[in-house]
C-alpha cells in the first residue's frame, strides 16, 4: 500500500507531483503532517495566493478534521509575498517579495534557520521560474545543497507546469517522487478516484508501486 512509505519519508527530500491539489492536501496534511507531528514543522509559502489558498484549507481542516488542524496551529511560517498576514501558527520570517527579486540570497537567511529534525513543507515554490526564468534549475539546486542533510522536505507541484526534460533535472534533486492523478474510469463508487504512485526513487526501501484511492469526509484518503 502506498501510504505504507509515509514513515520511511523520515529525512528524505521528497517532491509530490499532482494534477488536482485536493488530494495532494489530503495526503500531505492528513498523513504526513500526522506521521511527523513530532516534527518542527516549517511551511514555507511563496506568494499572497498560495498563502490565500492555504487559508481555505486550514478553514476545511478546523471543521473536519480538527487534529490536524491543531498540528498546523504550531507552524513556523516562513513568507515571502507581499503582505505578512498568515491563516495560521507563527509567522518566523517574512520576506517582501520585492525583496528577493532584488537580492536572491535572502533565501540562505531562511535556510540557515532550518534543523536536521524540521519537517519542512514548500507551497507556490513551483512559480520560481516566472521570477529566475531558466536560471532556476541552477538558483534551485544551490539551495537544495544548502538544506540540513537529515531534513525532511516536502514540495508540492502541478503536473505540466515544467517541459519534460526540466521536469526529469527538477525530480533528480529530490529522493523520493510521487505521482497523483485523477482516474479517468466511469466512477464506480459515483465520487473521485485517485492514483497515487511512486514514480522515482533513489532507495529500495521506497519502490515502484501504486494504490488506488478515494477522500473521506474529514479530507483522509481511503484505499479502493
Amino acid at each position: 500500500m502506498v501510504l505504507d512509505i509515509i514513515p520511511k519519508l523520515d529525512g528524505r527530500r521528497v517532491r509530490i507531483v499532482y494534477d488536482q491539489t485536493y488530494p495532494a492536501i489530503s495526503l500531505v496534511f492528513c498523513h504526513i503532517l500526522s506521521e511527523f507531528k513530532s516534527k518542527r514543522l516549517v511551511i514555507a509559502v511563496y506568494t499572497d495566493t498560495s498563502c490565500r489558498k492555504l487559508r481555505e484549507q486550514y478553514n476545511f481542516m478546523v471543521r473536519h478534521n480538527p487534529e490536524v488542524a491543531e498540528i498546523l496551529d504550531k507552524a513556523n511560517i516562513f513568507k515571502i509575498g507581499k503582505r505578512e498576514n498568515i491563516p495560521f501558527g507563527k509567522l518566523c520570517e517574512f520576506i517582501p517579495e520585492d525583496d528577493l527579486i532584488n537580492n536572491p540570497n535572502r533565501f540562505e537567511d531562511l535556510i540557515e534557520q532550518l534543523r536536521d529534525d524540521d519537517l519542512v513543507l514548500l507551497l507556490g515554490f513551483y512559480l520560481f521560474p516566472a521570477i529566475y526564468g531558466k536560471d532556476f534549475i541552477g538558483k534551485f539546486l544551490r539551495l537544495i545543497d544548502l538544506l540540513p542533510e537529515n531534513l525532511t522536505l516536502i514540495s508540492l507541484t502541478p503536473h505540466g507546469l515544467y517541459d519534460n526534460t526540466t521536469a526529469k533535472l527538477v525530480d533528480r534533486f529530490f529522493d523520493v517522487v510521487l505521482r497523483i492523478a485523477r482516474e479517468e474510469e466511469p466512477l464506480v463508487f459515483e465520487e473521485e478516484v485517485y492514483v497515487i504512485s511512486v514514480e522515482h526513487s533513489i532507495t529500495r526501501e521506497i519502490e515502484p508501486k501504486f494504490g488506488r484511492f478515494r477522500i473521506l469526509p474529514d479530507g483522509r484518503l481511503s484505499k479502493i
